[in-house]
């Protein structure tokens, strides 16, 4: 998605100011703010904070204001302060071009600047002035949590998971911080229930289609290319992704035996052959169709809104998620 830098390069760069000055706004000693601010300083395409931008601009009609942007840059924060534990979970090594943070410091330096990063969130969403935002954020934050628990589940069961398993991590994982930056910038302009329930429908297909993107450009893309070393993590680490599913649901029987052999019985197989028989079995091309699918769903949810600036910047986030 590196075009969406381009393209929306100024609506981040005003993303990016506030960030710079969260040290204002912080209760932290100066060395946990000098961490904070390498952490938001190290880029992000800013989806989370956009999205939340633009659909307080198309419900309202108005212009972003200091609550919308205090809400946005929370999302941000929680959302890389669930990336340092991310890492840790998955043994990842780089994160952004760069040693990963509990590699560079310690385990224990990330989980505590995790916990500061997700409290300075809160105290940002307070700022609204609006406690319906604030028990958003929180929610989000649990659904988080529980997520971790969630995967560890099913990482640990050593049984073949469902698409249903799948997707419910993925609402959990991903979707959930990207319904909370859709339906916020509901929250702030009082619009009535049925355009939250729209506007949080719209997340959780967006944030499906992302993650979905995101396994199928682990298994095409170069860790280059990825800004993370995520090309191979979730293969040798045999985490049962959506597409992983769909390989062992379409395979042949030989793809499917190797498959079951690695992820179930743990067998010692060349993670090079398990990514060739995901990407031969056909799974590629079939999650594309469904991120189609969930991404015209998504569009038909905006395009009940009025014709707008702001209505246009999602539909084309939303485009975006198709080009693999």
């Amino acid at each position: 998605m590196s075009q969406i830098d381009e393209i929306f390069s100024l609506d981040i760069d005003h993303i990016n100011s506030y960030l710079a000055n969260l040290r204002d706004h912080s209760p932290y000693e100066e060395e946990i703010n000098d961490l904070i601010d390498h952490i938001l300083q190290r880029g992000g395409k800013r989806i989370r904070p956009l999205l939340c931008l633009f659909s307080f601009e198309m419900i309202s009609c108005k212009e972003r204001n200091d609550m919308s942007y205090a809400a946005a840059c929370a999302l941000e924060v929680i959302h890389n302060a669930s990336l340092l534990v991310d890492d840790i979970f998955d043994k990842d090594v780089f994160r952004r071009s760069e040693k990963a943070f509990y590699l560079k410091f310690s385990t224990f330096a990330a989980l505590s600047l995790s916990y500061s990063m997700s409290s300075l969130a809160l105290s940002l969403a307070s700022q609204t002035n609006d406690i319906e935002v604030v028990e958003e954020l929180i929610n989000a934050l649990h659904t988080l949590s529980a997520s971790l628990f969630l995967e560890q589940k099913f990482r640990s069961i050593g049984e073949k998971m469902t698409k249903e398993d799948a997707l419910k991590l993925i609402d959990k994982k991903t979707s959930s911080l990207f319904e909370a930056a859709s339906v916020i910038g509901t929250m702030l302009v009082k619009h009535g229930d049925k355009d939250k329930e729209d506007m949080r429908l719209f997340g959780k297909l967006f944030g499906r289609s992302f993650q979905l993107r995101d396994d199928i450009l682990s298994l095409t893309s170069t860790e280059n290319e990825l800004g993370k070393s995520g090309v191979w993590t979730d293969i040798t680490n045999r985490i049962q992704t959506y597409i992983v599913i769909e390989a062992m649901a379409l395979g042949n029987e030989e793809q499917k035996e190797i498959l079951e052999d690695y992820y179930l019985l743990k067998k010692d197989i060349s993670p090079s052959l398990i990514k060739k028989l995901i990407s031969d079995s056909g799974a590629i091309d079939s999650i594309k169709q469904l991120i189609k699918d969930y991404t015209d769903e998504a569009k038909a949810i905006l395009n009940n809104f009025p014709s707008s600036e702001a209505r246009r910047k999602l539909i084309e986030m939303t485009d975006y998620l198709i080009i693999i």
